[in-house]
């Protein structure tokens, strides 16, 4: 079995569509969650207020900061973890995007970015219910990036 080919240009540019719809369904979950919950927990604001302070761009900022995170996260989904996830593990695509994102949350969000920001390990100070919103927010991405590039990775037979 060999890989199907596809240009350097087309895989990346499969990668970049693959974050941008797996961001607009984070923020769809997003909502969803902080609709269920009601709890205020958006993230965009947040970087953009780090970054703008309290300025009207702060939410422009965020956003575009929050795509962009998005859309590198999901290029090193496809030129680094599934080159070894796929070593470890034979299994569909969409299943190596969900462990991406249980990956991503429980590593780089949980214990790095929540703290950093004053919300406690996985979000804790801010409410019990955070540690599952930012899991389901990134699953659902994790799903979709993996769904998306599923022709990338498809091993023809």
């Amino acid at each position: 079995m060999s890989l199907k080919q596809i240009s350097k240009n087309q895989k990346f540019s499969r990668l970049v569509i693959a974050g941008l719809v797996g961001i607009l369904a984070f923020y769809i979950a997003a909502f969803i969650d902080m609709e269920i919950t009601g709890i205020p927990l958006d993230i965009s604001v947040v970087l953009g207020q780090l970054v703008a302070g309290e300025d009207e761009s702060a939410i422009f900022i965020g956003n575009i900061f929050h795509i962009a995170n998005g859309v590198g996260l999901t290029l090193f989904f496809g030129y680094v973890f599934m080159p070894i996830s796929r070593r470890i593990l034979n299994s569909r695509i969409w299943l190596h995007g969900i462990i991406f994102g249980v990956i991503v949350t429980a590593t780089t969000v949980w214990f790095g970015m929540l703290p950093a920001l004053g919300a406690g390990v996985a979000g804790l100070n801010i409410a019990p219910e955070v540690p599952a919103m930012t899991m389901f927010r990134h699953i659902i991405f994790g799903a979709i990036i993996g769904i998306i590039s599923k022709s990338i990775f498809e091993v023809k037979r």
